[in-house]
């Protein structure tokens, strides 16, 4: 296991790491950093229909079920702190196949990985440098006022029997979600910025950059 956890971790120093909550300004920032110095972006989003199409019973159980629940099982019929519970373990399902899309991708150039699904312990034994990883988490009000702006959202509980409670419920396994990922960076002391709307987002990327620079490859 050690030998394998540093094989990864050579492999994958080129790497820089930004994970969190939804709803924090990830994205934005990722494909401004990637645009800005010619990196490569690998969003674990656009990855995730393909890695639950992949997942088996035997080995991503968590990834296998709550990809294949309906809207109702999905958002009503588990309790929040299940919810909360079972997306870390979706995500530890899904650890594997994300580090085997990164390895497989070319290394001319730097990799940005962007996504919630990237759990700060997950990440933390394969940092050659903690100051390449980042976390962004939003505050209960932030989350809530961004979410209502868009239009999308209701879209994802449309189809519940009762679409207000799924969203309200959404809303608390991400709120809660968020903050368990800040207690797990904070654990392993890695980089947290948790959004509040006090900083704008060109401010949030400066900050992100400026943490990252002294290992910036341009």
């Amino acid at each position: 296991m050690l030998e394998e956890i540093e094989r990864l971790k050579q492999a994958l120093r080129h790497v820089y790491w930004l994970g969190g909550s939804p709803c924090a300004g990830k994205s934005s920032i990722a494909d401004e950093l990637v645009t800005r110095y010619g990196w490569r972006l690998y969003r674990c989003d656009d990855a995730y229909a393909r890695h639950a199409e992949e997942a088996t019973v035997t080995h991503e159980p968590t990834l296998y079920h709550l990809s294949r629940l309906a809207p109702d099982a999905l958002w009503l019929e588990r309790s929040v702190e299940q919810q909360i519970r079972e997306e870390f373990a979706f995500y530890h399902d899904e650890w594997r196949l994300i580090v085997r899309d990164l390895e497989a991708l070319p290394r001319d150039v730097p990799i940005l990985a962007e996504g919630a699904a990237l759990l700060p312990g997950l990440v933390a034994p394969l940092l050659c440098e903690r100051s390449r990883a980042m976390w962004m988490v939003p505050t209960v009000d932030f989350q809530l006022t961004y979410y209502r702006q868009r239009a999308w959202a209701r879209e994802v509980v449309r189809e519940c029997r009762d679409p207000e409670q799924a969203f309200e419920n959404w809303m608390q396994r991400d709120s809660g979600f968020a903050r368990a990922v800040i207690q797990e960076a904070r654990q392993y002391h890695l980089n947290v910025v948790v959004v509040d709307g006090t900083r704008t987002l060109a401010q949030n990327l400066a900050y992100v950059e400026q943490a990252w620079r002294g290992g910036v490859q341009v």
